[in-house]
């Protein structure tokens, strides 16, 4: 299925969606009045938003930027300017165009031998040809990060990382847009990028639908629309009800597809983003044509294609209206020429007899006005302040969902291998009991095996409902469960003296769901390591907090073994295994006195 990949180029821009048409037109007043050096530095900071949704326009003043930057020989906003400009011809499929300019743009920032500018560009430059030549797309975002990770501009690797994330999710390598999507993710929070929290929360949902794990796509998605509601960025509103969207329809849950659709389009519609209109028009189609309702199938496309064509047109629209703009304008700039004569010589002719009170209401004003903007500008402060620390507990809670979520899913695997194959066990030992012929006393003890095997599951069972069950784990939950086990274990093994220590003040200890079942399932496998093989005598389980972290030791005054001839065995494995998910030190000594194993991780 087509996928859709929205990414910035730039860093730093604000949206201006609302009403675009009213920013570009007075951008185009406004730079009429400005000195060339103000003028080319307003050309190259337009908004995204405004830049997108209105492309004619946008070229319209990107080419009276390059006049500009050449006729005041600005090297390095020329190649700012054909940047752009390379990116709007992509958008109109003028594939060509735009490899030209972008590569115009190279040139000039590699003369000028600024490699921030130039690995910005080359990122850009890659992330135009993925639809068109992948393996060139790759090499030169490659190259850009190298020339970013050069000079370690963040704000630069910010979105290339982000856009190689999209390129390698395309070439199917999914774990390593992750990793590139996850360091992006890194510098925004690290910058505060807000605006770019909402993309790349949207580049990983992608990815993770890739991967067909449609349940954490979505949990990406609704953190992607936290961020983008917060900040009221219209454009990364509308693009979420396309991601959402695109997963229904992966999941061939067409109905919800739609939904999500029809939504996007009706933003769309209202925000004049043309392009993103037509997109879902022309899924809309696929996804009822997939329901076989033809009719609105129909509908849709013939929709879809009156959007197709009147994009087509617009270009040629514009063409004209702008050469009749530039008639009326000469003429216009003719008949002002006349009139300003005649106003010049009736000037001259007026005396300024009130200098003295125009220069005194001057002053009154520009005093009046400073205060004004001191005030304002207290005022927005307090304002950016609150958004900042809304932003901030919203980014807190996202991260704690998504961190709990993640805890719940390893928890849910370790259901799934470890209590489904003990299942399967019991099951497969009951079937067998058909095939053979058992004593009256044999049978009674396959069946005392099985019970026990049975109620030991059961015991796993519970203790993997108790952590799934919790947000959290208070040292007191773990040291009663594992005070529980020492105390079953005392009962029913006869001979082995069992001792347990543990700091008295644990208030403040807490831990996550994950760390909580791994440090109860590495206690409870190495209790019966010294049991069945060490043939101990003594048993010391010991919990001590040591600055911020929490060490457990297990010590037995068994028979060891030798590390460097024996090889590790299930239980061993499982236990480095479950240290290494919860980024514990894991060690482990063991001689002829005994054996200790020791881990220690970070609260």
């Amino acid at each position: 299925m087509n996928r859709y990949y929205f990414i910035f180029f730039f860093i730093g821009f604000n949206l201006f969606a609302q009403n675009q048409n009213t920013y570009l037109d007075s951008l185009s007043t406004q730079i009429k009045t400005q000195k060339p050096k103000q003028a080319l530095n307003s050309i190259i900071e337009i908004p995204y938003g405004s830049f997108v949704a209105e492309l004619e326009k946008s070229e319209q003043l990107f080419n009276k930027g390059i006049e500009l930057s050449k006729s005041i020989n600005d090297s390095i906003a020329l190649g700012e300017i054909m940047f752009k400009y390379g990116q709007l011809k992509s958008y109109q499929n003028k594939f060509d165009q735009g490899l030209e300019y972008t590569l115009q743009a190279i040139r000039i920032f590699e003369h000028q031998k600024n490699n921030t500018k130039a690995g910005i560009a080359y990122g850009g430059l890659g992330y135009n040809l993925k639809t068109r030549d992948l393996d060139k797309g790759l090499y030169y975002m490659q190259k850009g990060i190298k020339l970013l990770e050069i000079e370690n501009d963040l704000e630069g690797l910010n979105p290339v990382y982000d856009n190689y994330g999209v390129l390698l999710s395309m070439d199917k390598k999914l774990d390593s847009a992750l990793y590139y999507q996850y360091k992006s993710l890194a510098i925004k929070k690290q910058l505060k990028d807000s605006i770019g929290l909402g993309y790349s929360y949207a580049n990983i949902a992608n990815t993770f639908a890739e991967k067909q794990n449609y349940d954490l796509a979505k949990t990406y998605v609704d953190s992607s629309s936290v961020i983008r509601n917060k900040i009221a960025d219209n454009y990364g509103i509308t693009v979420n009800y396309v991601h959402i969207a695109e997963i229904f329809q992966q999941e061939k849950n067409y109905i919800k597809a739609i939904e999500n659709y029809k939504t996007c389009a009706e933003l769309a519609n209202k925000y004049k983003y043309k392009h993103l209109e037509k997109y879902c028009c022309q899924n809309i189609a696929t996804c009822y044509k997939k329901l076989n309702k033809y009719k609105e199938a129909l509908d849709f496309n013939e929709r879809f294609q009156a959007l197709k064509d009147s994009t087509d047109n617009v270009a040629t629209q514009n063409k004209i209206e702008e050469l009749q703009i530039q008639f009326e304008t000469e003429k216009k700039e003719k008949q002002l020429a006349e009139a300003k004569s005649d106003i010049l010589i009736k000037e001259a002719k007026i005396k300024r007899k009130t200098t003295l009170t125009y220069y005194a209401f001057g002053l009154a004003f520009f005093l009046g006005l400073i205060g004004y903007l001191v005030y304002k500008q207290q005022r927005l402060k307090n304002k950016q302040i609150i958004k900042e620390n809304e932003l901030k507990e919203a980014l807190i809670k996202i991260e704690n969902q998504n961190n709990l979520q993640e805890q719940r899913l390893a928890i849910s695997k370790d259901l799934h291998d470890n209590i489904g194959s003990q299942l399967t066990f019991i099951i497969s030992s009951l079937d067998n009991l058909k095939y053979f012929d058992f004593t009256k006393e044999k049978l009674y003890n396959k069946f005392d095996s099985i019970g026990n095997f049975t109620r030991s599951t059961i015991t796993d069972l519970r203790d993997t409902i108790w952590a799934m069950n919790k947000e959290e784990i208070t040292f007191e939950d773990l040291k009663t469960r594992t005070t529980n086990f020492i105390e079953a274990a005392k009962t029913s093994l006869l001979g082995i003296d069992f001792e347990f220590n543990y700091p008295k003040d644990t208030d403040n200890v807490k831990l996550n769901s994950l760390q909580g079942i791994d440090v109860y399932r590495i206690i409870q496998e190495a209790i019966n390591n010294a049991v069945k093989h060490a043939k101990a005598t003594k048993i010391v389980v010991d919990f001590e907090i040591v600055n911020n972290d929490l060490k457990i030791s297990i010590i037995d005054n068994g028979v060891g073994f030798d590390q460097s001839t024996t090889e590790a065995g299930n239980g061993l494995l499982s236990m480095k295994k479950r240290a290494n998910e919860i980024n514990a030190d894991f060690d482990m000594k063991s001689s002829s006195q005994g054996t200790e194993i020791t881990i220690k991780f970070e609260m």
